[in-house]
Formats: structure tokens, C-alpha cells, sequence
């Protein structure tokens, strides 16, 4: 079920309006009783358990939410709009509690990309821009991306900017973290493009660069010790389609150099030869470092080549609203008919920090669901705790009793603690419970100025 904006909805006018959208049943994991509800900003609303024969969660004009899940209360938590915008969750005395990135609680702020618990039922709270919400809202199914699709407002943002630039010839660089699901990205792209050719990546950093040049370019027999054989590279391979160089910022100098010279020219020269190729290739890199802002070892030059479009993809832990359109699809992929998952496996699974991203959820869900047979995941099934931890130098805000961390606040949280501290960066950090330092670096990648929120600035 999915609501529709109006240019009089109170969250018009401030360019921000709350999303709520349930994600997943542990009673039933392969069930897509998902949906996605826009709140007024305004009236309190009320999460309880359904009638019985409720089938999928509704929302009951704007003042109650329910849901098809017997572990939630009749009367279980309220949502309360708060004076400054956004909401809070108050528990009504439910019988198995409200919890809140699996910390459970009585009365509590709710944060951009909160998870909150009802019952056996995981929901995740979102505060995000307008223009975000009303793609998504029109298609509560989500947004296709390869293989499955995304609720995410942000990826869905981005996955619509690629369908623009997909028919051109436009280079593009992929940044994200290792298992975010990068070439899943320039697969995506390359279907979109309609490209005949092929679709070929390599892994720079997987190659070692004594033979980097070979596998680009590739050889002719005797060009060098051990070249038994002609090789032919993958830019000839990849004529009339695309060519991903994964982890592009492992190529070495010389690779670079040579590989500049043929985006230059549009020519392929393999080893040993003199004359060059002529191919036509969509060249698409990425890499998990971000070379915009630490380029160290890597030509000016090419990155700037290489940079005609940056996407960059949120690591998971900023697409929670994805957990469950993702654990359907890994459950299905790997023929599992029936899951279920215990509520504490259940916390320790989606409310970590996943240094692994995607990769990781899929890695997790494939070894859980086969030692779990026919029966419930249990914490004995997933991996320890260390392992779901973020990477110390992961965009997430960890609580100080080391619960469960809590993802980066989106660009609307923090003009909004810009707003309350006047500008000032250092009282906005310690709102937002990060370093001043780490919200300085997340205001320069969203290009919000503190200037702006500074007392008597317009």
C-alpha cells in the first residue's frame, strides 16, 4: 500500500517528509507482505496487531498502522510527531516490547534509517527529502536493480540517473565499499545501454601487474617470456559492449599510462605489436577507495577520464529498508521454500553493522538456511557477534555501551542539526553523537555549507 503527496501535505512545504516501511516478518522470511506509508508529520499514530485474516500491513487513515503479525500487541506502540520535526516511538506496555536498532525501549527519538521492531515484525523509519519519496511511493514494489529491486530512496535516486546515462557513451565510476554490489551496478548499466557487444570485467587488483597489461591489451605469441600463445585482451573482447575494470585504483602506473593512451586514441595495441585496433567499448570502472579524495598513486589525468558520471552506492547499512527484498531474493536463489528466523538471531543479523555489505547478507543467509533445514534460524546458525561489527572505519555512529550501531544520518538529519545548533558544527556533531570532524567530511560529500545555518543567516 503506498500514499500519495499533495502540494498541501505539511511535509511539502519543509521538503522533508517520514516514511515508514515494513520490511520483514521473521515468522515468515520468503513472505513480501512489505509496504511502504507516508505519515502526515502531524498525527500521533498508533502500531498494533491486525484483525485476524489480516493478510498485509495497512494503514488505517493516518492515525493507525496494522499489522499481520499475532507476536504484536492490540495496542503497541505510538509514533508521536515531535516539535522539531520527525517522531518519536512510545511502547503502550506491549507484552514483547518495542525495540529500536535492537535496543528495546520505552519512550525514544526515532533517527533516519531506525530500525524498529513490533512484534515479529521489522519496520524501518525513514526522514528523507520529498522529491526522494514520490518515485517510491508511487511503486511500493521498489525500484528494479538487476536481479531484484530497492526501496531505498537514495539507491533509487541513483539507479533513475543511470537509466539517463546508460544510452550514452559516458565513462562511469562506481564507488562503494567491497560487497556493495558494485558490478551488479555496471551489469545493470550495460543492460540498460542495449549494447551488443558483450559484457567482460576484470579485477585490477586480482591480476598481478606483470600481466595487467597483457589481459587488457593482450599479446601477441613471443612477446614475452612464456607467451606460448596469442592472447586476445578484454578491450577486443568487449567490442561493441563493456568492459568493467573492477578495483581500478590497484592498476599500476604503467597500466594506467598505457591505458590512458588507449582511451585516447580508441586504439588497442597488444603486446608485441605495433599496430593498433580499433574497438568500441564502454568503459565502466570502480573501485572501494575513494580516489576523488585520496588519488594517491593514480593519474590525474585518467581519473578524469574514467570520471564522466560517479556513482557512489550506499554500503547496506545505510539501505536497511532493503533487508528484506534482499533476504527473499538470496532465500529464493539457493531453493529455499520455507524460513523463519528467531527474534535474538534476528537482531544480531539485521541490526548489525555489515562490514560485508550484501555480500555478507547472501554469504550469512546461504550457510543459516542449511544448517537451519526445515526449521527457525537460530543465533547457533549465524555467525559470532565480531563478525557483523562495522569496520572501525565504517560511516556509522556506534552507541558508547556498544549496541548496535546506528547508520550515518542522511543529508536531511544533518541540516536539521544544523538548524537546532545554529551553524554551529562542533554542537551539531555532539547532537548527532559523531566526531565534528567525521560530520565535516559527511557535509563535504553532501555539499551542505554550516554557513547557511549560521544565527541571523538567511
Amino acid at each position: 500500500m503506498a500514499e500519495t503527496l499533495t502540494e498541501n501535505e505539511p511535509g511539502s512545504s519543509s521538503g522533508l517528509v517520514d516514511v515508514l516501511s515494513v520490511v520483514l516478518r521473521y515468522d515468515d522470511l520468503l513472505a513480501d507482505d512489505s509496504g511502504l506509508f507516508l505519515l502526515d508529520g502531524r498525527s500521533s499514530v498508533k502500531l498494533l496487531r491486525g484483525e485476524a485474516g489480516t493478510q498485509h500491513a495497512r494503514m488505517v487513515g493516518d492515525q493507525m498502522l496494522e499489522l499481520p503479525d499475532s507476536w504484536a500487541s492490540s495496542q503497541h506502540a505510538l509514533l508521536e510527531p515531535t516539535p522539531e520535526g520527525g517522531y518519536q516511538i512510545v511502547d503502550q506496555g506491549s507484552r514483547n516490547g518495542t525495540l529500536v536498532s535492537g535496543q528495546r525501549i520505552q519512550t525514544a527519538p526515532l533517527r533516519d534509517r531506525d530500525l524498529v521492531e513490533i512484534g515479529h515484525t521489522l519496520l524501518c523509519y525513514r526522514r528523507i527529502e520529498e522529491r526522494l519519496a514520490r518515485p517510491l511511493l508511487a511503486a511500493p514494489e521498489g525500484v528494479r536493480l538487476g536481479p531484484t529491486f530497492t526501496r531505498c530512496p537514495e539507491l533509487a535516486e541513483l539507479v533513475r540517473q543511470l537509466e539517463a546515462i546508460a544510452s550514452t557513451r559516458e565513462p562511469v565510476l562506481v564507488m562503494g565499499e567491497t560487497g556493495s554490489g558494485k558490478e551488479i551496478v555496471a551489469r545493470a548499466l550495460h543492460e540498460l545501454s542495449r549494447r551488443t557487444g558483450a559484457f567482460r570485467a576484470i579485477d585490477c587488483g586480482a591480476i598481478p601487474e606483470g600481466l595487467l597489461e597483457s589481459v587488457l591489451f593482450g599479446h601477441r605469441r613471443g612477446a614475452f617470456t612464456g607467451a606460448q600463445e596469442p592472447r586476445t585482451g578484454e578491450l577486443v573482447l568487449a567490442d561493441g559492449g563493456t568492459l568493467l575494470l573492477d578495483e581500478i585504483a590497484n592498476m599500476g602506473e604503467a597500466s594506467q599510462a598505457k591505458f590512458l593512451r588507449c582511451l585516447e586514441t580508441g586504439l588497442v595495441t597488444p603486446l608485441g605489436t605495433a599496430e593498433g585496433l580499433s574497438t568500441d567499448v564502454r568503459v565502466l570502472a570502480a573501485t572501494n577507495r575513494d580516489i576523488l579524495a585520496d588519488g594517491r598513486g593514480f593519474r590525474p589525468d585518467l581519473l578524469s577520464r574514467l570520471t564522466g558520471f560517479v556513482a557512489r552506492l550506499p554500503p547496506l547499512r545505510e539501505r536497511r529498508e532493503d533487508l528484506g527484498v534482499l533476504t527473499r531474493f538470496f532465500l529464493r536463489e539457493c531453493g529455499v521454500a520455507k524460513a523463519s528466523i528467531r527474534t535474538a538471531a534476528a537482531r544480531r543479523l539485521f541490526c548489525s553493522g555489515f562490514p560485508g555489505n550484501v555480500r555478507q547478507l547472501r554469504a550469512v543467509l546461504r550457510s543459516a538456511s542449511v544448517l537451519a533445514g526445515e526449521g527457525p534460524i537460530e543465533l547457533s546458525h549465524l555467525p559470532p557477534p565480531e563478525a557483523f561489527k562495522a569496520v572501525p572505519d565504517a560511516e556509522a555512529t556506534v552507541a558508547a555501551d556498544g549496541a548496535a550501531p546506528r547508520p550515518k544520518p542522511g543529508p536531511p538529519e544533518i541540516v536539521a542539526a544544523l538548524e537546532r545548533a545554529g551553524g554551529n558544527v562542533v554542537q551539531a556533531a555532539r547532537d548527532l553523537s559523531v566526531h565534528p570532524r567525521q560530520l565535516y567530511r559527511w557535509m563535504e560529500r553532501a555539499e551542505i555549507d554550516p554557513e547557511r545555518y549560521r544565527a541571523g543567516k538567511g
